[in-house]
């Protein structure tokens, strides 16, 4: 046994040591580096028993030093009114069973000197209850996870599991006694913090992910889940935090973000120089049609369908881009009776130069007000799908007939053509990206899209023969009540 400082009377440096042997629970005193300058017979029974005096002084030590590094200063700590002590319930780090010791630390001042006593209950020795603060899962969670005592100045950490060592570089006994603001860096958003400040003013959970800083000053995204504890009072006693390392995901998202910024740009480029170009030809070619014979009407139909192929392709460029912006689209009520009457008004609009061979009719027995879960964008699967009836024909009078199928669930949309068909082995494989059928000469882009944006309508579609030849594509929407 030693004596916490030199020039004290032997008298008084053996009385101290019987009055602590004296006493059933473990104590001793650490001075700021951590050094136990003196211990009692229990205290010495604890550390033979769990090997974890290393681990406990350095806790103590690091509570010091934290002190030290904050407001607090020698006067504060003397001071008995000061509210500094701590009590931490930590595991046996040196032992394989799931017990804990609970650890009670008390700053104080001996002769100009700051150290800290730390007493280990007795009954702290038994098997660890399952509580809110300490349980085997927390310890073993994937997660970073941290305790603070919210009635303590500062709001310090007085737990850290073992991924939140992983997660910020920083020993776990280093953090505790400590405000997780330590993290913070020159990168750190103010307005994260500040709902973090919002949030536990007003006693309510919240998540941010805002960027943080490793021990060995890496940045890195930290998204950080924080909730109120609270006793039986009803009182917020602590809070409890949660930490995930989302830096690759955010490094993803960045990259997908200047991706599609680039796709939007080479969008508005597309659409802008092509359809401009695409409306002066169409407009031309009809200022041409009355002054040509059959054959060469025939040639300019040719010219006229590459005009209008090329400009349904900026659409599909657009609406592509649309769905490679939003994983999850935000669905709505879509009249689908407004949708086909205007997409069929405009093929025969788009195709007006061969209105003599072109005929198109629409759904007579569609459903009052039937709506359809989907987006603004389901007008580009109709668009798609009656272009390609008329620009895959194979010559001769094309003919197509729109009629609707709707029951208490769904509404389905039968598209029949007069043309080709397609052979059973590629029903499924024209909607597959870059697919063509086996007379077109397009991109294969328009049925993937139509697939595409379908799924994300939680629809469906498929190919069936028509009768006596041709194809029917039907569409199968969610119907909304």
């Amino acid at each position: 046994m030693t004596t916490p400082t030199p020039g004290r009377g032997t008298a008084d440096r053996e009385y101290a040591a019987r009055a602590l042997d004296s006493l059933s629970n473990g104590i001793t005193i650490v001075d700021d580096a951590g050094t136990a300058v003196v211990a009692n017979e229990a205290w010495r029974t604890f550390v033979d028993a769990t090997g974890i005096d290393p681990a406990v002084t350095r806790t103590a030590a690091t509570y010091l030093r934290t002190l030290r590094r904050g407001d607090a200063s020698l006067d504060d700590i003397a001071d008995p009114t000061t509210p500094l002590d701590l009590t931490l319930t930590l595991p046996y780090q040196e032992s394989d069973d799931a017990r804990s010791h609970r650890l009670h630390i008390s700053p104080f001042v001996y002769d100009g000197e700051a150290f800290a006593s730390l007493s280990v209950a007795e009954d702290a020795r038994a098997k660890l209850p399952t509580t809110p603060l300490k349980t085997g899962a927390i310890d073993a969670a994937p997660v970073g996870i941290t305790i603070s005592d919210y009635t303590r100045p500062d709001n310090p950490l007085i737990y850290a599991n073992a991924a939140f060592e992983r997660i910020t570089g920083y020993d776990v006994l280093e953090t505790l006694g400590r405000n997780c603001r330590f993290l913070q860096c020159e990168a750190t958003e103010e307005a994260a913090v500040q709902r973090f400040r919002d949030a536990m003013a007003a006693n309510e959970s919240t998540t941010v992910e805002l960027r943080n800083e490793r021990a060995d000053g890496e940045e890195f995204w930290n998204a950080v889940t924080i909730a109120p504890l609270r006793d039986e009072r009803g009182v917020v006693t602590n809070w409890v935090g949660f930490q995930q390392d989302v830096t690759a995901r955010k490094r993803a998202e960045e990259a997908l973000s200047t991706e599609r910024d680039q796709y939007e740009l080479l969008n508005q480029i597309i659409r802008h120089d092509i359809r401009n170009d695409m409306a002066v030809i169409r407009g031309w070619g009809e200022e041409l049609r009355g002054n040509l014979d059959a054959d060469q009407r025939e040639t300019l139909s040719r010219v006229m369908n590459a005009a209008v192929h090329t400009q349904e392709l900026t659409e599909e460029v657009r609406d592509l881009t649309a769905i490679l912006g939003s994983e999850d689209p935000a669905l709505e009520p879509i009249d689908l009776g407004d949708v086909l009457t205007r997409e069929i008004d405009q093929v025969r609009s788009t195709f007006e130069y061969q209105a003599d061979s072109l005929v198109v009719d629409g759904p007579v027995d569609l459903p009052d007000e039937c709506l359809v879960s989907a987006t603004p964008l389901l007008s580009s699967v109709f668009t798609n799908l009656l272009d390609n009836a008329v620009l895959h024909s194979d010559g001769g009078a094309v003919r197509i007939d729109v009629s609707v199928v709707a029951d208490a669930e769904t509404c389905t949309v039968r598209i029949a053509d007069n043309g080709p068909g397609i052979p059973d082995s590629q029903k499924r494989a024209v909607f597959d990206h870059g697919e063509q059928g086996e007379r077109s000469s397009g991109t294969g882009l328009g049925l993937y899209l139509v697939d595409e944006l379908v799924t994300q309508f939680g629809g469906r579609v498929w190919v069936e023969d028509n009768d006596p030849r041709g194809t029917i594509v039907c569409v199968e929407l969610q119907r909304v009540r």
